[in-house]
């Protein structure tokens, strides 16, 4: 008995649905460009369900011939391509001819189509590949494709999709490739009956992404344009001030294909080198127009990975085009001290994630400022004190050192000393009386209070501290003088240590504090990030968010549990998404925590801030009262010490 047998034609298409079509968005994003291939101005896609029930696709391209109606069906069956030599040269987005086929082997499918000559149109009807029905009909110019029901046939892949929602974003996301990658066409969508983006077709790339991601990226795009051995990279480059916290703003395609590609996203990475803090990623929409015979666009089904030729030659192509775009037109940061330092680190992954990026001061010197020296003046009563520049970077490839700190080594060295000198001395932090620092604003010295707190027998014993401050260098660390003991606190990290307490302790209590916005603060997002909010509402109001659709891909805040400004809060929200999109596999109590993390991050007194001393005088008490406590929620240290002894043997006072 024979073993081996040539499949039936209708399990071979189904099959090659299942690498063709892999979910709803495969099927719009097949039939989209097969509309682009066929000249279309003007494209609509229609969905309902998520594009699980009901897909429809219209164009007004070159339509279809009567006689090829029913056989573009027919598994590789293309107008694209004749011979093995037509491979090397593939301008069009389709050319295998499986498209059709496959998404007709496993859902009911018409076609209405009429070609520019024709007097009438033609009608088919197809069932799980099956022709039920052609027929002659009236109809405009171009080609309409409707698919309904499906993988009805197929429960093994039906039982994969997600939510109608998630299938809903990722078709959002295709169309929104699409839209970018040509920007000439006319592009109408339509989700359960909701337009929900539609471009002019203007042959504008800044009018597309005012379309899909508003008038603030739309801003802050700079023009790509570069040629380099035959490689033509055009489109457009993202200042620093939109930078995501991950890649899904980027786009790339070659020639006209939207395609991923670790070589195209390594190289723009490196083209952004120092201009961006850790865990942000550019907002890039790039074509590339290549030899087709350089490149093998025939390396997956999906026809979303290439293979280049000379990949060196490609990588170089997109670094110079976004490295000359962004030098041509850089944004030079004014660094002043006080203010908000614009490269902070805004991700808690990685261990620099808080050290600040700035220019060289010029002859800075180390000023140790007595207490007295912060009473406020009568022009900072009456509003911020003006700021001083510091200097800023004046060469496009210059790099922007980190702000010089005690190195690691000589900090765990200072620990271990002055820990070692404590328990000599048998000190403890937490058996000590708080030094009251208001009265140095009114008598210039220090006066040394207690708090009582509760006397009844079972209450908890309250813990006080004696310390005195002596001032804030770089402002940025408070240094304090305690039980022979100097110690340096980090204004930032002490600040987010409580701050996150306390958001803690409210979230477990359930009892989280939100404050309503004066002012809602309305955010722009991509159709996968909308999606992403409207499908995690509970989340956001477990964690002290009142968010609600405000139509136009763009969501409304009307109450936060921390208070920031504008900016810092749509990029906090921005993170959020990020946050649930990578982690849709974590506990909601694992994702929690990361926020709260976030929060008390950007909530924080940042780095670069005067402090006066009552403002001190509290972070110390508060900070010193943590037991068993000194990192910031990311596991850098909030307080590093130097012993009296450490200091003398230091100018030679004693001994070694």
């Amino acid at each position: 008995m024979d073993k081996i047998q040539v499949l039936d034609q209708k399990v071979a298409n189904m099959i090659a649905a299942g690498e063709v079509v892999e979910r709803p968005a495969s099927v719009v994003k097949e039939l989209v460009e097969n509309a682009i291939d066929a000249n279309a101005q003007a494209i609509t896609v229609e969905i309902k369900n998520g594009g699980i029930a009901y897909i429809r696709v219209s164009d007004n391209g070159d339509g279809i011939d009567k006689e090829d109606a029913v056989v573009a069906f027919e598994r590789h069956a293309t107008s694209k391509i004749h011979d093995a030599e037509d491979l090397n040269g593939i301008f069009t987005l389709g050319f295998r001819g499986e498209a059709l086929a496959s998404i007709a082997a496993v859902s009911h499918v018409e076609l209405i189509t009429k070609t520019s000559g024709a007097d009438e149109g033609t009608h088919v009807v197809i069932k799980a590949g099956a022709l039920l029905s052609r027929q002659d009909v009236g109809c405009p110019r171009g080609t309409t494709v409707l698919v309904k029901n499906l993988f009805y046939n197929t429960p093994a892949r039906m039982k994969f999709l997600k939510k109608d929602a998630t299938e809903a974003s990722h078709i959002g996301d295709i169309i929104n490739r699409m839209i970018l990658g040509h920007p000439g066409i006319s592009f109408r969508y339509i989700n359960n009956g909701k337009e929900v983006v539609f471009t002019p077709g203007d042959n504008n790339l800044v009018s597309c992404i005012y379309s899909l991601y508003g008038k603030d990226y739309a801003k802050s795009m700079v023009p790509v344009k570069h040629s380099d051995q035959g490689i033509d990279v055009w489109g457009l480059a993202g200042k620093a001030n939109i930078a995501r916290a991950n890649r899904s703003f980027q786009s790339f395609f070659i020639n006209g294909r939207y395609i991923k590609s670790n070589t195209l996203t390594y190289a723009v990475q490196e083209a952004y080198k120092n201009m961006l803090t850790v865990n942000r990623f550019p907002v890039a929409v790039l074509h590339l127009k290549i030899n087709p015979a350089l490149i093998d666009v025939n390396v997956h089904p999906t026809k979303m990975e290439v293979k280049f030729s000379n990949e060196k030659q490609v990588f170089q192509a997109v670094y110079w085009a976004v490295k000359n775009a962004l030098y041509t037109q850089r944004d030079i940061p004014n660094l002043s001290i006080g203010k908000k330092n614009i490269f902070e680190y805004s991700s808690s992954a990685d261990r620099q994630h808080h050290r600040v990026q700035e220019a060289e001061p010029v002859q800075q010197k180390v000023k140790i400022v007595p207490p007295t020296a912060f009473r406020p003046t009568e022009a900072e009563k009456q509003g911020p004190a003006k700021q001083a520049n510091i200097g800023s970077s004046t060469t496009s490839d210059q790099k922007i050192p980190y702000v010089k700190s005690i190195p690691e080594d000589m900090q765990s060295q200072i620990v271990k000393v002055s820990g070692e000198q404590a328990q000599k001395q048998g000190t403890n932090l937490n058996d000590h009386k708080v030094t009251d620092c208001s009265q140095w604003e009114e008598e210039n010295r220090p006066d040394t209070v207690s708090d009582t707190g509760d006397s009844s027998p079972n209450a908890p014993r309250p813990t006080s501290h004696d310390f005195k401050i002596i001032g804030q260098v770089f402002n940025t660390y408070i240094i304090i003088e305690k039980d022979q003991e100097m110690l340096m606190i980090d204004q930032h990290a002490a600040h987010e240590r409580l701050k996150y307490e306390q958001l803690l302790k409210d979230y477990q209590n359930r009892a989280m504090d939100s404050q309503v916005l004066l002012v809602p603060i309305v955010i722009q997002l991509s159709t996968i990030e909308i999606e992403t909010v409207k499908a995690n509402i509970s989340f956001f109001e477990k964690i002290g968010f009142e968010v609600e659709d405000f139509g136009n891909n763009a969501i409304v805040i009307r109450q936060t549990p921390v208070t920031m400004d504008e900016n810092t809060m749509k990029d906090l929200f921005l993170e959020f998404i990020a946050l649930i999109q990578r982690s849709n596999k974590e506990a909601v109590p694992e994702m929690a925590a990361h926020a709260l993390h976030t929060m008390a991050c950007k909530a924080a007194i940042k780095a670069n801030r005067v402090m006066h001393v009552q403002e001190m005088q509290a972070l110390i008490k508060d900070i010193l009262n943590l037991e068993n406590i000194n990192t910031c929620p990311h596991g850098r240290p909030i307080i590093i010490s130097l012993s009296k002894y450490q200091i003398e043997k230091e100018f030679k006072r004693v001994g070694k």
